[in-house]
């Protein structure tokens, strides 16, 4: 893998992930309605999902991976569905705190599970990293060392901005400390979370 390729490379996922998408508003919506921990998590999941893109895409697997479409279907639908419980349950919330803490669905697996399964079926991930990704590597001739190069570039620079959404959405959700904000923050959340949900079902 050449200079050349790895920061064609870099420059294509940071433009991919700054520029939001579903997995995106989810993260931010996340951090927004439980703290930055659990958009954290988030992250954590669409950049699992991300390796296993890249791990496919380089085993040459393109063909199995069509095979798995009726999968991916599957999980898509899924996915969609977790985020419409999500938002329903976030806009439910009455305005008192301690409501808040007993019944705001915080999971940290569910968190985790939410980015991977969202990614997994996000139409755009799967066109890069099984379309887009060999234009910038030769995966005949890739070695080990390429593999875990493209790995951690990938995990830092997709990881990093969605991070970086999440933090500001945690920080953002400590300007409301009342019941009544809190309460409003969780409908905006809940709110792009049911937005998200029907981006995922509508896009094939």
């Amino acid at each position: 893998m050449t200079t050349h390729s790895l920061l064609a490379l870099i420059g294509t996922l940071l433009v991919l992930a700054v520029v939001p998408g579903p997995s995106d508003i989810a993260v931010v919506a996340r951090a927004a309605s439980a703290g930055f921990r659990h958009g954290a998590l988030m992250t954590l999941g669409i950049i699992a999902a991300d390796i296993f893109f890249i791990v496919v895409a380089i085993l040459s697997l393109r063909v199995a991976a069509e095979a798995l479409g009726t999968l991916f279907e599957l999980v898509r639908y899924g996915s969609a569905a977790y985020l419409l419980w999500l938002g329903l349950t976030l806009m439910r919330q009455p305005a008192t705190s301690e409501a808040r803490e007993s019944s705001v669905p915080a999971s940290q697996s569910g968190s985790v599970l939410a980015g991977f399964t969202l990614t997994l079926g996000d139409p755009k991930a799967i066109l890069f990293y099984l379309g887009l990704f060999p234009a910038f590597v030769d995966l005949p001739t890739i070695t080990l060392r390429d593999a875990v190069i493209i790995m951690l570039v990938a995990t830092g620079v997709v990881g990093g901005v969605k991070l970086g959404y999440a933090w500001l959405a945690g920080r953002a959700r400590a300007f409301f400390d009342d019941p009544v904000g809190r309460r409003r923050l969780d409908r905006v959340a809940g709110a792009l979370l049911l937005v998200i949900a029907v981006v995922v079902l509508i896009n094939p």
